[in-house]
């Protein structure tokens, strides 16, 4: 059964979906690194240990407040990574590697796509919940309707950007949305959307320097969520 959905959601670079070419790249004080797609590991499951974390810290502090509690946050992302249909299904990231290491990784995807994967995700989750559990899940999505802007189907969202806890401080936040931008860009888009939450001042600092403004700040109903909207447009030539 559908439910209304929060028309945004976080990225979070304190903490990928990729068909066209990966790219090389290098940040500051760091090895060369590589963007891979999840093909290019022989066993794709034995990644998400790994993969987990950056996207549960990048749902960050929306999964919780969606799921009641950290526990059942963990659960139902680790349901979602599994499920092809989902905003944060595994063969949609791609991963940033340094050497031989697992440094983090992406997750971008279009409008028109962003919105089928959010109602299945919810509609997941809904199965799992008993009828007062259900009731609760109603009450938080209607309070978070004005928390986030729409995405619009010819933008590119930036869904999840995350780092292992060993990257961060190494200049490669900025390197995974530069992917982002790159892959949005190879499908065919020059609009793109991010959001935010207002207190992660290194993700905005890092997206404005990058270009991202923004045009909208929500709040949900209970104080809980507070997001800013960003996008950018890439000029074509």
């Amino acid at each position: 059964m559908p439910f209304p959905i929060p028309k945004g959601r976080i990225i979070a670079l304190n903490s990928p979906m990729s068909s066209h070419p990966i790219r090389k790249a290098t940040a500051a004080n760091i090895a060369p690194v590589t963007f891979r797609s999840v093909q290019d590991y022989p066993d794709p499951d034995a990644l998400i240990p790994d993969a987990f974390g950056w996207i549960l810290a990048a749902g960050q502090p929306y999964f919780d407040w969606l799921c009641g509690s950290r526990e059942a946050a963990e659960r139902t992302v680790a349901m979602w990574m599994k499920q092809p249909s989902s905003e944060v299904f595994l063969q949609r990231m791609t991963f940033l590697q340094c050497g031989s290491q697992l440094a983090g990784g992406i997750i971008g995807l279009g409008g028109v796509e962003l919105k089928r994967a959010r109602i299945s995700d919810v509609n997941s989750y809904w199965k799992t919940l008993d009828v007062n559990s259900r009731g609760s899940l109603i009450g938080r999505l209607s309070q978070s309707l004005h928390a986030f802007a729409s995405v619009a189907e010819d933008e590119y969202y930036i869904s999840k950007v995350g780092l292992a806890r060993s990257f961060q401080g190494r200049g490669l936040a900025k390197v995974l949305v530069q992917q982002c931008l790159d892959q949005g860009t190879a499908l065919g888009y020059s609009k793109f959307r991010a959001d935010i939450q207002t207190e992660n001042k290194p993700s905005l600092r890092c997206s404005r320097l990058m270009g991202f403004e923004i045009f909208y700040t929500g709040q949900s109903l209970d104080g809980a969520l507070r997001y800013h909207a960003l996008r950018y447009e890439r000029k074509t030539k």
